[in-house]
């Protein structure tokens, strides 16, 4: 499949050629959530409670994943511009092992610790019930959830976008098939209820490591080159994928701590606040999905255009992705806002006590979502250029932020208070972070002056 070539080139084409297919990649993610909870919800409000609460612990799973996938990433990306194949070839092989060895980990301590993670929340018995089942075959699969974004964000830095796109489309076209055809049986296919819908998102899971693996195989490239199924070991490499990984990982991390924090406050109202915030937030993710997509984008150019020293072009990709970014912030405004009761009845069809909560919701979340693509996006031009620390700073200080909000609010509208406490510090997020990636993009251009 070729590559991109982002060192050359009109900006705004090859960002859009590259961010397009990471864009629909990002949705490819999110439809998996959503492919179950629109099904589950067909089962029962507790099985949709039971899901968000195992998303939770997939959230995390996610923030790990941060560590080999973006730390491979933007050393990748960075040694590929200055023409260090070789030591690409090293990050690249150490960032995959390094996700298979921290997949394999947490999915274990899921199944030992999985009572005192589900009694976390409180919820009714029959909830908790849902939810094992559920875990179970969740943590089994878990080495997967690690792996394929590390396999993504690989072609992703080298600037082959379309690749991650179709396995990933193939992958979410087996989930779409499965989900139902597990949940409620067909013919000689039992109903498995919520463990078939477990089963197919592991399964599906399952199709798309092959495919890459296939792919590797067939293909004589970069990746090819890098020899992943046999583990180059390289203390320096590993280290430095490590450094660069941990600190937007434990930002991401204390985000989705909080968050399960936050939830816990939630729950406290009943298991229809939770699952109504659990959809919510899937729908909410139209916005930060898609920004996602245009910040892996933008760390893959910026990377590729700071290690060959092209600090005047990256000075120019930022100008171009903030435009982007507003572009997209104001479309996600418009959309949750205007239509969050259509939105929110596709998932809990007939149940207007839900829907009415969950477009109070997405109104709330609904204010901060122009924000939220500065924040997402200007991290991904700070982490492109190695500054991984001042996001994960920012983000670190202003997630926490929101115990003391929510705390303050609650008393005062309930578990409208949770939500208004994580919209405030998402627009302070990125109000901030805004003005930081400004600097240092005015830093660049003094660099390039001379």
């Amino acid at each position: 499949m070729k590559q991109l070539d982002l060192l050359n080139g009109k900006i705004f084409p090859t960002m859009l050629r590259l961010s397009t297919p990471l864009m629909l990649t990002a949705f490819i993610q999110m439809a998996y959530s959503l492919t179950d909870i629109a099904w589950i919800g067909r089962l029962s409000t507790d099985a949709v409670a039971a899901v968000g609460q195992v998303g939770f612990l997939i959230w995390i799973a996610e923030s790990l994943t941060v560590i080999p996938r973006l730390g491979m990433s933007v050393l990748t990306s960075q040694s590929y511009g200055s023409k260090d194949y070789h030591q690409a070839r090293l990050f690249l092989n150490n960032g995959f092992w390094l996700a298979i060895i921290m997949g394999i980990l947490y999915g274990t301590m899921l199944l030992i610790f999985r009572d005192p993670i589900i009694h976390f929340f409180r919820l009714e018995e029959q909830v908790n019930r849902l939810t094992e089942a559920y875990l179970l075959i969740i943590a089994v699969g878990m080495p997967l959830f690690f792996v394929n974004p590390v396999l993504s964000g690989a072609y992703q830095c080298l600037g082959n976008s379309k690749t991650p796109f179709r396995v990933n489309a193939i992958g979410l076209i087996t989930n779409i098939v499965v989900d139902p055809l597990l949940i409620f049986g067909l013919g000689p296919v039992p109903a498995l209820g919520i463990r078939g819908a477990a089963i197919a998102t592991v399964l599906a899971q399952g199709v798309v490591f092959l495919l890459f693996l296939n792919i590797i195989r067939q293909q004589d490239d970069l990746i090819g080159q890098s020899h992943l199924l046999r583990w180059t070991f390289d203390r320096s490499a590993l280290f430095k994928v490590i450094k660069i990984g941990i600190p937007a990982s434990l930002q991401a991390n204390i985000h989705a701590l909080i968050s399960v924090l936050l939830n816990r406050y939630v729950a406290s109202f009943g298991a229809l606040a939770l699952a109504v915030g659990s959809v919510g937030s899937m729908i909410e993710s139209i916005c930060w999905m898609t920004t996602e997509g245009v910040a892996i984008a933008i760390t893959a150019l910026v990377g590729q255009n700071y290690g060959a020293h092209r600090y005047d072009r990256v000075q120019k990709i930022y100008r171009v992705c903030i435009q982007l970014l507003g572009t997209i912030g104001m479309i996600s405004t418009f959309i949750i806002m205007v239509f969050r009761y259509q939105l929110f009845q596709l998932f809990v069809p007939g149940d207007r006590e839900a829907i009415a909560l969950g477009a109070v919701y997405l109104l709330i979340l609904g204010v901060s979502q122009f924000f939220m693509s500065f924040e997402i996006g200007c991290s991904g031009f700070l982490n492109g250029i190695g500054e991984t620390r001042q996001p994960a700073m920012v983000n670190t200080v202003f997630n926490l932020l929101r115990i003391p909000l929510a705390l303050l609010l609650m008393p005062l509208y309930g578990v409208e208070g949770v939500w208004a406490a994580m919209s405030l510090s998402t627009i302070l997020k990125g109000i901030l972070l805004f003005f930081l990636s400004n600097f240092q993009g005015r830093r660049l251009d003094l660099r390039a002056d001379h």
